[in-house]
């Protein structure tokens, strides 16, 4: 039974340690597959062939793909300016000139709205100023009164007082209930006229407020607005310059048709000359048994990759879990 009980935690120990003896197992298969495949000489084999057949098309073929490309960047710019003087001819000035004028009439229509609706909102405004004063007036006459009736009905009989005694509700002549109670209503009446009053002006001064910033962006846009007319006008003179100078828009575009078909003709033949080196390359690859080595390589990687991956094959695995346990039993003289 102990012994039993022995194998069974020796076993679990074995076990415990298998995944440090598995990881130094595999850094060990790795180093053995980079010594056993390297392909370090085959690669600066190739290094060198092909550094010398590039540097042999570079010989062969560069000086006509850098002529080619200068003379191509020299008709861009003549074609980029050619466009820039065309651009003054292609354009019907009095149309845009049109749209603008008629875009400026109907801004300063909006501008003319908006101004007299602010006016008619400060008008407004200061009628609700007015409603305000006014309903505040009415309310302090009103707290005055019930004030004054107050102290009247704690004062002596021979001046219309109570002395403490009871009012009437109602009373033709002297002190009543009636009065308080009128006072207190037109009271409350003007608190409600100084709320309404109130909100009325937070609305309209919030309605003037989004009012300003609306005329300021149909400023702006006039503003705007005139530097694009101004521009037109500047363009167009700048044409009517042009014209003067012995500019006119057939002789342009034909200037320009004819830089276009010079840049694409050199486009052309600098990708045909592009084409012409990598065909070189491909060719002197074979010839100087580049593509030879190339296929080597690729044959050891691949070898290489296989005897890698050899390492997770089953049996493999069970002949390291079989000597890993015969190797620990040995360190404890238990083999």
């Amino acid at each position: 039974m102990f012994d039993r009980i022995k194998r069974f935690v020796r076993d679990i120990r074995v076990d415990l340690d298998f995944p440090r003896y598995e990881r130094q197992q595999l850094e060990e298969h790795e180093q053995l597959a980079q010594k056993r495949f390297s392909t370090k000489q085959l690669d600066d084999e190739k290094t060198k062939l092909l550094n010398q057949i590039e540097l042999q098309a570079s010989s062969k073929f560069d000086a006509s793909i850098h002529e080619n490309e200068n003379t191509k960047s020299g008709l861009e710019i003549g074609a980029n300016n050619t466009k820039y003087l065309l651009s003054f001819f292609v354009r019907d000035y009095k149309q845009e000139l049109d749209e603008l004028y008629a875009e400026k009439d109907a801004l300063f229509s909006k501008k003319d709205d908006l101004f007299q609706k602010k006016n008619e909102i400060r008008d407004t405004l200061s009628e609700a100023f007015e409603e305000k004063n006014k309903a505040h007036s009415e309310l302090n006459y009103y707290k005055d009164q019930i004030d004054s009736w107050y102290a009247k009905s704690d004062r002596t009989p021979w001046l219309f007082g109570n002395s403490g005694k009871k009012l009437p509700k109602h009373s033709l002549f002297g002190q009543s209930f009636g009065d308080l109670d009128s006072y207190k209503y037109h009271r409350d009446a003007a608190y409600g006229d100084v709320r309404d009053a109130k909100s009325r002006i937070s609305v309209l001064k919030q309605e003037q407020h989004e009012l300003h910033a609306e005329i300021g962006e149909v400023e702006h846009s006039i503003g705007e607005l005139f530097g694009r007319i101004n521009q037109v006008k500047k363009d167009r003179s700048e044409m009517y310059d042009l014209k003067e100078a012995g500019h006119n828009r057939r002789d342009l575009q034909t200037k320009l048709d004819k830089l276009d078909y010079g840049i694409n003709k050199l486009k052309i033949e600098v990708r045909e000359i592009v084409e012409s080196k990598k065909e070189y390359i491909g060719q002197e690859k074979h010839r100087y048994g580049v593509v030879q080595l190339e296929a080597k390589i690729s044959e050891i990687e691949q070898n290489k990759r296989q005897f890698i991956e050899s390492f997770n094959l089953e049996e493999n695995q069970q002949d390291r879990k079989r000597l890993h346990r015969e190797i620990w039993l040995k360190q404890r003289g238990v083999a």
